[in-house]
């Protein structure tokens, strides 16, 4: 329950489904009163979501440029304040079916941990808030909310979410793929050029030179069968680059492959392709065994989001939910 990036987590994590309900030129008008949405019996004014949606509207003003920009900023906090407001409603009548109540004191401690994680006094976090369009009631509100939350999808979820090496090592190989696309790489290929022939002779010279590489070496192969004038004497060598400047198709197959891997004949164009990885900037990760516990909490937070929307989503089916 971070201070400074509470905002913008409450923004990220609300799914932004639904319609655009005010333009920039809406949200200054004089408003008139109506529901936006309804879940159950309840209605969802749409003075409770301007009223939600505040401090979301503050850094919107202070950090988006007046225009186009601004008006599609306004409609995505419109609907993302009000698909959190749907949700909200939902646990709150879960809560009370369960009988799950959140106390002044828990609130406080809440308030206390918070203080401490930004290194703060309990004053300094409630000024900060206050600054940031969240007056103290208004956020001990907003704790109050993640704290039946928490308690919730402990209640629900707890013991359901299951994490297994195989989870921990896909984790870790999507880090070490995003972290490759990051990395200068110098890449050697193959080339068999597709214009002035057919796809099917092309695909036919280019599996001959896959064929050759078991047993022979990729620059002595490259030097013979491929067709870039530009590698080729070099055995297909090229210089160093940065994966970003790369063609879509060579940087996805390049960010797959280790220093040395060779890849299956692919498609660029209507050209095919042998890559190999020949060196790559030092890699920052630590090694898989050490990042163990951080991959587990973040595979096992990943997985609670994805249980608890399945669970919003159940919660939606029990109940009548029409948002306007």
């Amino acid at each position: 329950m971070a201070l400074r990036p509470l905002l913008q987590r409450l923004l990220a994590t609300a799914a932004l489904g639904g319609l655009g309900l005010l333009s920039a030129a809406t949200a200054q008008a004089t408003v008139v009163e109506r529901i936006v949405a309804t879940v159950g019996e309840r209605a969802i004014l749409l003075s409770d979501l301007r009223r939600r949606a505040e401090p979301f509207m503050l850094q919107v003003q202070q950090s988006v440029p007046v225009g186009a920009q601004r008006n599609a900023a306004i409609s995505q906090v419109y609907k993302a304040v009000l698909q959190k407001i749907v949700d909200e409603e939902l646990m709150e009548k879960a809560a009370a079916q369960a009988k799950v109540t959140i106390t002044p004191v828990e609130i406080d401690e809440a308030l206390k941990r918070v203080a401490q994680q930004n290194k703060l006094t309990v004053e300094q976090v409630l000024a900060e808030a206050s600054q940031a369009g969240m007056p103290e009631s208004k956020y001990r509100e907003e704790l109050r909310r993640q704290l039946l939350e928490a308690k919730l999808l402990n209640v629900r979820l707890q013991g359901r979410v299951r994490i297994t090496d195989e989870d921990l090592k896909a984790a870790y190989s999507k880090l070490e793929a995003e972290e490759r696309g990051q990395l200068g790489v110098r890449l050697s290929w193959i080339v068999v050029h597709g214009a002035g022939r057919s796809a099917a002779e092309a695909r036919k010279l280019i599996d001959a030179a896959a064929a050759r590489l078991p047993r022979e070496d990729f620059a002595s192969v490259a030097r013979s069968a491929s067709e870039d004038s530009t590698s080729r004497a070099n055995g297909g060598a090229m210089n160093k680059v940065q994966p970003n400047v790369l063609p879509v198709e060579l940087q996805r197959n390049a960010q797959a492959l280790a220093v040395g891997q060779v890849s299956q004949p692919f498609r660029v164009g209507a050209d095919f392709v042998i890559l190999k990885v020949l060196e790559r900037a030092p890699s920052n990760l630590p090694d898989f065994e050490s990042a163990k516990r951080e991959l587990g909490e973040r595979v096992y937070m990943d997985k609670m989001a994805q249980a608890r929307r399945a669970w919003l989503d159940n919660l939606r089916r029990q109940q009548h939910v029409d948002v306007r």
